[in-house]
Formats: structure tokens, C-alpha cells, sequence
């Protein structure tokens, strides 16, 4: 199921609300089920005593509804009319139809972290997720491959499921449409992870976060990072990705996100790439 969009004005308050709606995939197998008992953190999702995630489809299903009910609140608040994006977690050895897939039939795969602009929908692969979780895609990541950050546990997840999400915040305020053309994709990039670093913030006040989800969100911002400067699809550095997650959490304002998609302080150059119609952390994997 598909529902309409509907268009948001642009506000000097940057902020937008969603109803994430679930694709239909397959139940994740054995090999997905989340055990927190080693790791660093443990979020607690939902109000005390609910019952918690045990599969990683499961466990992304409840971060995006966490978030979703953050943007929501915050939607609301400003009176505006409630948006609406999909999402699909695909099972691993599985593949899903996209606007933004390959050029092998328009398939998402394994290596899906994105939210896709053309279809308005966050894509991610269970493997994916499960990867960031342990931390086997480490000696991949542009920045932890060079020795900066790493991903490890829940949190480190989470952070990837409310970056994609804060793309859906920039494409239901029309970011797209007024600076795709203008602005490289590292200034979306950074806005997105600010973006996650003010729901963060508000997760962190209502008690869901444990000891160590603020460092492994930091570490897993630092992780993805990449120093290929020259690329017109250059996400930021490690350091760069870190400080705009860090900015967003400790304002807790989406406002505070604003600086990094201003358009006065880009064209230093008078140039700007076209914009890339899928955003996510995957994409650092592919430069």
C-alpha cells in the first residue's frame, strides 16, 4: 500500500511528519535475531515493560515508528497537514523493486541503506542493518577502514534508520526541489545526520537510551564518513559527519539543522553536481 504525498511548505522551523507504512517482506530468519546481551547499549524502545525487538526486521520496524513519532509530534505541533512515506526491509539474498535500483532491473539488494527520492521510500537490507549491528562492514566503510569510528550495536542501527528518515524530512519540505541543483550531496548528507541527532535527543529524554548509544551513534557517523573530496557525491568527512550529529543533539531543534543546507555559504566554486536521486549510507560503499 501507497499513500499519497502531501506537499509541506518550506518554515523557518525545518521539520516534517510521516506515517511509515511497512512493504510486506519476508520474517527475518535465525541468522537476524538481535542479542544485545554483549554489546555496549541496549535501547529500550516504547514505554516501560513493552515488549522489545528480537529480529532485525522488527527491531528497524520500531526505530522507524520511534521516529516517525517524533517527526510527527513535531509536524503537529506546527499545524501541518501529516505527510506520508513507505519503507521496505529486504530479507537477506533477496531483492526489491525501486525507483532508485540497479541497472539489473531496478533491484535493491544486500547492500540497500537509502531512502529513494523517485518512490518516496526507505529502503534497507536486513544484512545491512545486521552488519552495522556486529560490525562486519567496518574493514568496508571508507572512515573505519582508515581507523575512524566503527559500527557495533543497536544504536549504531538506529542511527542509520533516522538518517534515511531525515532524507524523507528534506524531500516532504521541498529541500530537493529548491537546492538539489545548487548544493552537493555532502550538505543533505550532513543535514540528515543532524536531523537524526534531534530525534536522538528527544529518544534520549524519554529514557530509551542506554549507556553507550550516544558513542555508538558517534562512532557510527564517524564509520561512514569518506575524505573523497573531489566526488560530486562526496558524503562528508568522518569528523564533519560526527559534528552535524552531534549539533543536532545537543539542540534537540530541528531549526539548528538549517546551517548545513545554506545556500549562500555553497557555489564556492559557482558549480554543483546533479543530484544523486538516492541518498543513504550505502552509497559510501559504492565510491
Amino acid at each position: 500500500m501507497r499513500f499519497p504525498r502531501r506537499a509541506a511548505a518550506m518554515l523557518p522551523l525545518l521539520m516534517i511528519g510521516a506515517v511509515a507504512v511497512h512493504l510486506g517482506t519476508a520474517k527475518a530468519d535465525d541468522d537476524h535475531t538481535i542479542n544485545t546481551t554483549n554489546t555496549a547499549s541496549n535501547m529500550a524502545l516504547g514505554s516501560g515493560g513493552a515488549a522489545q525487538p528480537q529480529t532485525m526486521e522488527e527491531f528497524l520496524t520500531a526505530v522507524t515508528k520511534d521516529v516517525d513519532t517524533y517527526w510527527t509530534k513535531v509536524f503537529k505541533d506546527n499545524g501541518l497537514p501529516e505527510p506520508r512515506v513507505s519503507y521496505a526491509w529486504i530479507p537477506e539474498g533477496q531483492t526489491a523493486a525501486s525507483a532508485c535500483g540497479d541497472a539489473n532491473g531496478g533491484e535493491m539488494g544486500d547492500s540497500a541503506a537509502a531512502y529513494c527520492l523517485a518512490d518516496d521510500t526507505i529502503y534497507i537490507s536486513e544484512k545491512f542493518a545486521s552488519d552495522v549491528f556486529n560490525g562486519s562492514l567496518d574493514s568496508q566503510l571508507p572512515g573505519s577502514s582508515q581507523g575512524y569510528g566503527k559500527t557495533s550495536g543497536d544504536f549504531a542501527v538506529a542511527y542509520m534508520v533516522a538518517h534515511e528518515y531525515g532524507h524523507q524530512v528534506q524531500s516532504e519540505l521541498g529541500l530537493y526541489d529548491k537546492y538539489g541543483s545548487e548544493l552537493p550531496t555532502m550538505d543533505f548528507e550532513l543535514q540528515a545526520d543532524c536531523y537524526a541527532g534531534t530525534w536522538a535527543k528527544d529518544a534520549n529524554d524519554r529514557g530509551e537510551l542506554d549507556d553507550g548509544d550516544v558513542d555508538e551513534a558517534l562512532n557510527a557517523a564517524l564509520a561512514v564518513g569518506d575524505f573523497d573530496t573531489s566526488n560530486p557525491g562526496h558524503h562528508g568527512t568522518p569528523d564533519q559527519r560526527e559534528q552535524a550529529w552531534t549539533t543536532g543533539f545537543q539542540a534537540g531543534d530541528p531549526s539548528s539543522c538549517d546551517q548545513f543546507l545554506d545556500a549562500d555559504s555553497v557555489s564556492g566554486n559557482g558549480t554543483s553536481a546533479e543530484p544523486d536521486p538516492t541518498y543513504g549510507l550505502a552509497e559510501t560503499l559504492r565510491s
